[in-house]
């Protein structure tokens, strides 16, 4: 049997515990023992019902699974990398009309996500840092609930957008990655941004270095060339404020801010890293991409594995929790 929590198990613990202390400060203790009318068995009753109720919320919480036999996967040495930009024009209003950029490049990385399933993934983003979030792993639900959840840097704290930073990580995790893992390992990376610096006086370096490393992939572009607005987030409650939108003073004059993309920096990062440039919008279709990459897979040698399959019982404890939260309402309507 394994666990897997819903609420953490001290968080649960934490209100299992205020919930019993409620349950025995129900009634007033001078009104339990002077009473004649058989109030003490009446509460006693209650507060077992409800300790049990309590300690069925418990393991329900737990979520206990039992083992309900093995599958086997085939697993090619194929590692599919995102680098995501979390910088703020990621936020700029001009996806598929007025959507938000990010919201396309949640939805197009899960996507491959799904197509490639049989593949390892990791993630690396850059915005007020460059960090790896999640190392190579085969867990696609982990991976895609990590790519829902990536926040993207505070205006607050911006100091400019800089597609350099990303550089150094990006060279030492795959370098690292190649000597750890078997020699035919393949590295497929898919450089997510909107291709703007912003950064005073910065320009963009070259990334032919990451070249030899990365056997497919491609750089996928989103933005347009008009530009959008981004929300300011102190804000975003109040579209009718003056300050819904990020803004900047030229000249005394307040201007809202707008971002572009920049196609001559994701194509010069393609170039460097041999890949492939590929602009983004409502109407890409990825599919040619990934046929040809799941067509390389498909020619590599794969893994045979095996997992173990779990089955949810949670709900069987669902089942007595139900009846004696109908029993404890009933109860409680006849004392009314």
């Amino acid at each position: 049997m394994i666990l897997k929590p819903i609420l953490p198990i001290w968080l649960m613990t934490v209100i299992c515990i205020l919930l019993i202390i409620l349950i025995i400060y129900d009634k007033k203790l001078k009104d339990i023992f002077t009473n004649k009318n058989g109030l003490i068995k009446k509460y006693i009753l209650s507060m077992i019902i409800k300790s049990i109720i309590i300690i069925l919320l418990f393991i329900i919480n737990l979520r206990p699974m039992i083992p309900n036999g093995e599958a086997i996967i085939m697993t090619a040495n194929v590692n599919i990398l995102f680098v995501i930009d979390t910088s703020i024009s990621m936020r700029a209003l001009d996806y598929n009309g007025n959507k938000e950029r990010f919201e396309g490049v949640v939805n197009d990385c899960c996507n491959i996500v799904n197509e490639l399933s049989n593949c390892k993934f990791s993630i690396i983003t850059f915005g007020d840092i460059a960090q790896r979030i999640i190392p190579f792993t085969t867990d696609t639900d982990m991976v895609q609930a990590e790519l829902k959840a990536i926040s993207l840097e505070d205006e607050f704290y911006a100091k400019g957008t800089s597609l350099n930073m990303v550089n150094d990580i990006l060279l030492e995790t795959l370098k690292k990655e190649k000597e750890r893992q078997k020699d035919d390992a393949k590295f497929i990376m898919f450089f997510v941004s909107d291709g703007e610096i912003t950064k005073e006086g910065e320009n963009l370096e070259a990334f032919s270095n990451i070249e030899k490393y990365v056997n497919d992939g491609a750089v996928l572009g989103y933005g347009t060339t008009e530009g959008g607005k981004m929300i300011n987030t102190t804000y975003e409650a109040d579209p009718t404020s003056d300050f819904y939108y990020l803004y900047y003073y030229e000249e005394f004059d307040k201007v809202t801010a707008i971002s572009k993309i920049d196609e001559g920096n994701l194509k010069k990062i393609a170039s460097d890293i041999k890949i492939d440039y590929i602009k983004m919008d409502a109407n890409t279709n990825l599919n040619d991409k990934l046929n040809d990459i799941k067509k390389q897979i498909s020619n590599l040698q794969t893994n045979e594995g095996k997992i173990n399959l779990y089955k949810d019982i949670y709900y069987y404890f669902a089942i007595p929790l139900a009846v004696l939260l109908i029993i404890e309402f009933a109860l409680k309507k006849r004392r009314m």
